[in-house]
């Protein structure tokens, strides 16, 4: 047995006069974004490609960050930082100093000619808790693919909007 009347109605005790809460909602946001999304659509223009809508500022920004970072991952495999020998620099009164005084040591580099190393060698990274011995992060290696990902990740804010649909943030 079929109910009689309309099955898609609103409740009685809502005002749909000029749409419901969240469609005024929704209106008042898309008229808040709309010069953002007509300026987008308009520097889009003949553009195809994701990567074609990154901003030449933003590529800067994300070449300079990259640059950075390939830096540190460097200095972090080489052992050691400029930090680490200055935060464990052995002064005269350690007493690991004055033993290796007393073996010949004179402040410089090891060897018979004095040319090894002067940093402190690296400690290494103890590994945190519940973890074995050879345990490591899950980092991105920063291979060409990670990067070009990232870099499809940043144009994604920067793709064309003709439809104004308001923009979230995604990541």
């Amino acid at each position: 047995m079929a109910r009689p009347g309309p099955s898609n109605e609103y409740d009685s005790d809502e005002d749909t006069e000029g749409g419901t809460f969240e469609h005024k909602q929704r209106l008042l946001e898309m008229q808040r974004t709309q010069k953002k999304a007509n300026l987008l659509t308009e520097k889009a223009e003949g553009k195809h490609h994701l990567a074609d809508f990154l901003p030449e500022s933003e590529k800067l920004k994300f070449a300079e960050a990259l640059v950075k970072a390939k830096k540190l991952a460097a200095d972090a495999k080489a052992g050691c930082t400029r930090e680490d020998y200055v935060e464990n620099k052995l002064e005269s009164d350690n007493k690991g100093f004055k033993l290796l005084q007393k073996m010949g040591w004179s402040g410089k580099g090891l060897g018979a000619n004095e040319q090894g190393i002067q940093a402190p060698v690296n400690k290494g990274k103890a590994p945190s808790d519940m973890q074995g011995l050879g345990a490591a992060s899950a980092e991105s290696d920063g291979s060409i693919f990670d990067v070009y990902r990232q870099r499809m990740m940043l144009a994604y804010k920067f793709r064309p909007n003709p439809l104004n649909n308001p923009r979230r943030p995604y990541y």
